[in-house]
């Protein structure tokens, strides 16, 4: 399953809704902000909210569904 089929069987999105999110995701990576953690540092947030300064929340909201979906498909190791 990829993430924008996650976003919608997990949060029952529509498809143009999962790829708005998909699509601010790979702005997030695309900056340098997102590098693979598997968790949202304040670091991140700080870098997300100056990016993205009129939109931040869905940018954030973006990389949390992300993080959730790596944890769900099994991609990081948590204790």
């Amino acid at each position: 399953m990829d993430f924008k089929g996650f976003l919608m069987q997990e949060y029952k999105l529509s498809e143009k809704s999962a790829r708005d999110y998909v699509t601010r995701f790979n702005g997030i990576v695309e900056r340098g902000i997102y590098k693979g953690e598997a968790f949202i540092t304040p670091s991140m947030e700080a870098a997300i909210n100056k990016e993205f300064e009129k939109s931040r929340g869905h940018y954030i909201l973006s990389l949390k569904r992300y993080t959730a979906f790596q944890r769900k498909m099994g991609k990081f190791e948590l204790d």
